[in-house]
This record gives C-alpha cells, structure tokens and sequence, in this order.
C-alpha cells in the first residue's frame, strides 16, 4: 500500500508539477535541507558581526533552515576566509566577505593569506556599505579635525590610533590619513574594533578610525567624541558631525560587506542566495534598520562585487605603498 501510495503522489507531482513534501523532504539534491553556517571573522558586538546576524535571521526566513553565525577571529578576518576558501562548496558554508578579504590583504607585502581569493573564493552579492568616523577618548582637547592635524605636526608620534588589526580596513584608513596630512601617528593593532574600542574609552589609546555601527552607542553615552566622517556624505545619525574631506580634501575611506563562499558552489544556489539578499534589501524595514545602525545598503549582481573588489586593490595597493605598510 505504501508503494502504491508513493507511486500515486508522484504520478501527481508529475502531472502537476507540485513535488509532495515526502518527496522534498528525502529528496538529498535540494538545497537547503539542513542548517547553514555563516562565517564572520570579526569579534562580537562589532560591525560585521552586527551586520552578519541580522542577514542571518532574514536569510533563516527566506530559505527555510536557520543560518548560524559562526565567529572565527584573528588575522583581520583572513582566518575565517581560508577556512570557507577549503569548505565543501554546497551551499551550506558561506562566507560575510569583506574588503580586506579579496582586496587590501591581497596587495599587502608579506601577507600570508593561505588561500587564494579569485581561485577559492565567490563573490556572491555585497551587502551593505559602512558610516565610518575619527572617534577620539572624551578627555583629549580635539574637536576637529585640524586640531588632530596641528597637535600631531607639534608632537611627532605622540598620538596613538587604534585598529582591529595591521592590514586591516581600520588601519589603511588611519594610514591614509596620517599620509595626506603629512603627519606622524602611532598605530596600536588589536584583535577586532570592540576591544580598541574598549582601550579609547579607558584612555590607553587615542582615537581610532572606525565604523559607526559599532560606536554609535558609546558616542551617544558620551564614552567617545566623534571628530569627522572618513565615509561621504556624513551620516544623518550623527548632524553636524562633518566630513575629513571637509578639511583634508581628497580624503575618503568606505569599507563594506558582501555574501561569499566557496568556489564551485552551483550557480543556482549562488543565484538563489543574490536574489534572496537583494529582496531583503529592498524590504523597507530592513533597509530602516541598517540605515539607523550606520549601514548603507548595497545590493546588485555578483559581477559587480567582483568589480568592487577589483578597483579597492588598486586603490589600497597605493596606500600600502605610500605608508609602507607590511604585513606581521
């Protein structure tokens, strides 16, 4: 009976091309049947571990098994990328990828990636673009730009700046800042923006440039002062808070987050996972909630984030040079 049942529903499906639950369900060839692990290679509480929970619980909707975020730290995020760069490529590891990923760390002298982005990684969709800002310890004088400039031409290497790491976005913003204002700064890496930023608010160091994701909570306790945006336009979260290029002209430092993962992953799983996300950005909420934690939606084709990726190497590949920057 059971036989003659299963014969029947799939007669059914054949003639109707509605596939029965049962046969979905058994069916090993549809994609996703179990649980999907997101990595993210930043700390929690900082901008893409904001950013990759959030995506997580709309994908957990849209694909029908629940997205987990899997944080994997350290090397500003090149451990995560190598551990999805050697993952079966089934859809069922993905990668939060960001521009130190595919870009700054390729061009960086010495870097020791241990996978190779455009053989072992996909490019699937960018996400999200950050508000990034110069945030300096409350009890320091500065409140412009110009007086960072003037005191650190005053005091050669006495100002410190923190970052989530050497090579990282962080820290090629700072890098490229000191550069163009012809100044000396002190750059102190740690491992990922929550504890530098924990290091500013006790006083240890003194400022950093970073994304306003992260910082928007201790910038409204007054833990920090915000000076200037690196990103333009400024963001409307923060009115009358100006831009760097207002008094470093030239100057601009975005970052940004995309989908990735292994390469060989089948195109229509890639496809389905661009679509899913580009819907998501489109969804008015959604789209409310990042615009109020600092985000700025991105979206589009896989070929455009490859692009992206393709233009910031040549872009951070300068400034490396310029600053001398090495990998550790």
């Amino acid at each position: 009976m059971r036989f003659l049942f299963t014969a029947a529903a799939l007669l059914l499906a054949a003639a109707t091309g509605i596939v029965p639950a049962t046969a979905q369900n058994t069916n090993q060839g549809a994609w996703p049947n179990k649980p999907i692990k997101l990595v993210n290679g930043y700390p929690a509480g900082g901008g893409a571990d904001i950013l990759a929970r959030l995506v997580a619980e709309r994908l957990t909707e849209a694909l029908g098994q629940q997205v987990i975020v899997d944080n994997r730290t350290g090397a500003t995020g090149l451990i995560a990328a190598q551990s999805v760069a050697t993952a079966a490529p089934d859809g069922y590891t993905l990668l939060e990828y960001t521009m130190n990923m595919g870009a700054s760390s390729v061009v960086m002298p010495n870097a020791k990636l241990g996978y190779d982005p455009d053989k072992e990684l996909l490019p699937i969709v960018n996400i999200a673009g950050l508000d990034n800002l110069i945030y300096v310890n409350p009890k320091l004088p500065f409140k412009t730009v110009p007086d960072i400039i003037d005191y650190a031409k005053k005091n050669p290497g006495k100002l410190t700046y923190a970052s989530s790491g050497i090579g990282g976005s962080y820290h090629l913003w700072g890098a490229e800042f000191v550069y163009m204002a012809g100044i000396d700064m002190l750059h102190v890496p740690f491992r990922g923006g929550p504890p530098a930023i924990a290091e500013i608010i006790a006083g240890r160091v003194d400022m950093m440039f970073g994304n306003l994701a992260e910082i928007i909570s201790y910038v409204r306790a007054g833990s920090v002062r915000p000076i200037a945006f690196t990103s333009v336009p400024p963001s409307p979260l923060l009115p009358g808070v100006p831009t760097v290029e207002a008094s470093l002209p030239g100057y601009s430092a975005d970052n940004w987050f995309g989908l990735g993962a292994p390469a060989g992953l089948p195109q229509p799983i890639a496809d389905r996972l661009n679509a899913e996300v580009n819907k998501i950005l489109k969804d008015k909420t959604f789209v409310d909630k990042l615009v109020s934690l600092g985000f700025q939606p991105i979206g589009g084709t896989a070929e455009e984030m490859k692009q992206k990726i393709q233009a910031d190497r040549a872009r951070w590949k300068k400034v490396i040079e310029a600053a001398k920057i090495t990998a550790e």
